[in-house]
């Protein structure tokens, strides 16, 4: 009796350390009450190191978190495995966002992190005469916007690479103080400063407010993220 071929994809090369994370982001999805690192450990048959390696990574991308001990996935997990992702996020923060463009009467927009790029899948636009165009649509690089650096300070694996001090340092500023700044520097005629939606990840959306250069001043940044903040607290 003939002996049947491998799958051609069979013989291609595979991530196993990628799969074991796999089967453990399965795993708490299919537990909501979550699970301790003994149970999964006891589930999956993995090392402790190596459990706790791959739960640290899951956090930082913003899919798990833990609490008392006990591990599960979060609403940032749900979106980013749902169909039409960008439909509830907007739903959710449509309101939010439209409130804050009201207070501020400037542009604000909405960000997710896609790969190396932003994406911006939301935006409420003044009616000041002079407007600023939203970013619509296309994929923007991550060092050239406030909304990149916030992503950027959530992925240390992309910043290996960098070597610019300037915005090195101000990804460490966004890491640690939750706001991210572009003054100019992507666009001579913008100002804009970008913070979370909820708890940081790169995963999290990002909400951007952003001023022609001459109607700028530090007491409206600051203005807007505390609109920012307030509005979202109804969230």
């Amino acid at each position: 009796m003939p002996t049947a071929k491998p799958h051609p994809k069979q013989k291609r090369e595979i991530a196993t350390s990628f799969l074991k994370g796999l089967d453990l982001l399965t795993l708490l999805a299919r537990h909501p009450a979550g699970l301790t690192v003994p149970e999964v450990r006891q589930r999956l048959k993995f090392p402790r190191t190596s459990v706790l390696r791959m739960l640290g990574t899951l956090e930082q991308f913003g899919l798990i978190a833990h609490h008392e001990n006990v591990w599960g996935t979060t609403e940032q997990f749900h979106d980013w495995c749902n169909r039409d992702m960008y439909r509830e996020i907007k739903e959710r923060h449509h309101r939010a966002l439209h409130a804050i463009a009201g207070e501020l009467d400037e542009l604000v927009e909405l960000g997710l992190g896609e790969g190396r790029g932003v994406r911006y899948i939301d935006w409420v636009q003044a009616a000041h005469p002079i407007t600023i165009d939203p970013l619509k649509s296309a994929l923007y690089p991550l060092h050239r916007t406030a909304t990149g650096k916030l992503l950027l300070s959530q992925r240390p694996d992309l910043c290996a690479g960098l070597t610019d001090r300037r915005l090195l340092a101000e990804i460490d500023e966004a890491r640690r103080t939750g706001v991210a700044w572009n003054r100019r520097e992507s666009d001579p005629n913008i100002t804009a400063v970008a913070t979370w939606t909820g708890k940081a990840s790169a995963v999290t959306p990002v909400i951007c407010v952003k001023w022609p250069f001459f109607r700028f001043t530090e007491a409206k940044a600051r203005q807007a993220l505390a609109a920012i903040r307030r509005h979202l607290g109804s969230v």
